[in-house]
């Protein structure tokens, strides 16, 4: 299970995490992401997801039905090698969305939370584990009164489109600049 919190200050929740003796797992890094679909765009509408991440890991996501919070089924596979796009397009899937962030990854006590800089939606903490415990993490986070999501990021960066009338477009930070000067 997992929610996302929204516009949360990171320098903040880095702080508590450290605080709270949770050990840094994922050093904050460069993530880029392609999502695929055929030209129906079956998965999607189906709310399944193939997401290709740094070109070397493949992952299926699979709904499964929760109204308070976001499970999917996750399936994923690693690839060494680096023509894993040209498979996809062959069998009939083409990119159809790229996004990127800046992730870091916290074990928080058996809790997953992750800090994500994401060009357009800005800061976003995703906590991910034991349904029981999410609120509990969050609130000692200092992130119970924000906002929060269950939806996947191309659902928040159409939000955010929605809002400042953009057009669509793909979720990155050349994107985002170019967004900017215009």
């Amino acid at each position: 299970m997992e929610l996302k919190y929204i516009g949360a200050d990171l320098e903040d929740v880095r702080r508590r995490l450290a605080e709270a003796g949770a050990r840094l797992e994922e050093p904050r890094s460069l993530e880029t992401n392609a999502t695929f679909d055929d030209v129906d765009e079956s998965l999607r509408t189906s709310e399944k997801l193939l997401r290709l991440r740094d070109g070397k890991e493949l992952t299926v996501k699979i709904p499964v039905d929760d109204v308070k919070f976001k499970s999917r089924r996750e399936i994923t596979a690693h690839v060494a090698d680096g023509n894993i796009e040209e498979i996809l397009e062959a069998l009939g899937y083409r990119p159809n969305w790229r996004y990127e962030k800046y992730r870091e990854g916290w074990d928080f006590d058996g809790m997953w939370v992750t800090l994500d800089e994401m060009p357009f939606v800005g800061p976003v903490v995703e906590i991910e584990g034991d349904r029981d415990r999410i609120a509990a993490t969050a609130e000692e986070l200092g992130l119970s009164d924000l906002r929060t999501s269950t939806g996947n990021y191309r659902s928040l960066y159409d939000d955010h489109r929605a809002k400042h009338g953009l057009p669509p477009g793909d979720m990155t930070f050349e994107a985002q600049a170019q967004a900017h000067k215009a």
